[in-house]
């Protein structure tokens, strides 16, 4: 039985005069390209990331030329620039160093206190009902939202995703944990990126999250995110229609949709405090 494939975030733009902004991001501290930065006009839809060598281009539709683009990356103070007061005619260069970021951890001390280990999200492993990203516009997203009962401090552990399908090679996701703001995802509250590199095949793969202390009070969402271009080639995620709802964006920086209908084979174990 062929499968049954289903897919999210599919959005559909009119043609129209377009500006083109592009560039090279570097880090400020070692003035070395900084790969995969987010960049976008923030809830249009238009957005992208850069590649390994810091390199990106933007087309901007010309009813979005008085909006500002947002550069944003895990570790560094996110930068936001008018596209009015950027230089150049049809095609405009703007490249430029991000500062890091200095970030104040949480210190976090397992002690002989009770802590329960919780697993929240979707087990699905169907190779029938299946779901995935809809094209490789960069910084297409999907996240699930996790519930942290009060005084509650809460560790993550690990994080699971199960692929139906991948007839690609060398694919890389990013991984990303965000505060709850009105019901969407908001802040990115890790310190340094997570990537993932999916094996090409079917199969549910586990990361060990225990490295990056990653602690949480309040509810939050984790997400994947997709940071490279490659091409036509199939990779589907294991799908069902019961579970927890997930929530997705088309692109960097654009705006969250809940997507009721169907849900993802991801999820996260927790390490949570038994008060």
């Amino acid at each position: 039985m062929k499968p049954t494939l289903f897919c999210l975030l599919l959005m559909c733009f009119p043609l129209q005069a377009q500006q083109l902004v592009f560039g090279q991001i570097l880090d400020a501290e070692f003035n070395s390209p900084l790969a995969y930065v987010n960049i976008g006009i923030p809830e249009q839809g238009i957005g992208t990331v850069t590649d390994e060598e810091g390199y990106y281009q933007l087309e901007i539709p010309t009813h979005l030329l008085s909006a500002s683009i947002l550069f944003s990356m895990v570790g560094f103070a996110s930068v936001e620039k008018p596209i009015s007061s950027l230089e150049g005619g049809e095609e405009k260069l703007f490249s430029f160093k991000m500062q890091p970021k200095t970030t104040a951890l949480s210190e976090v001390v397992l002690t002989d206190a009770k802590w329960e280990r919780i697993s929240v999200g979707n087990k699905s492993d169907s190779k029938l009902i299946t779901a995935g990203f809809t094209s490789n516009q960069l910084g297409n997203e999907i996240a699930q939202f996790v519930r942290v009962k009060k005084n509650r401090p809460t560790l993550l552990k690990k994080f699971w995703l199960s692929i139906a399908e991948n007839a690609i090679e060398d694919v890389i996701l990013r991984l990303n944990v965000c505060t709850e703001d009105e019901g969407f995802p908001a802040e990115n509250i890790l310190t340094e990126p997570i990537y993932i590199s999916l094996p090409n095949e079917a199969e549910t793969i586990i990361v060990d999250l225990t490295p990056y202390d990653i602690y949480v009070e309040e509810n939050f969402f984790f997400s994947i995110e997709w940071i490279e271009d490659l091409g036509v080639d199939n990779l589907w995620f294991s799908a069902g229609f019961f579970g927890k709802s997930v929530y997705a964006r088309s692109a960097s920086q654009s705006k969250w949709v809940r997507q009721k209908a169907l849900s993802i084979g991801m999820g996260v174990e927790l390490i949570q405090k038994n008060n």
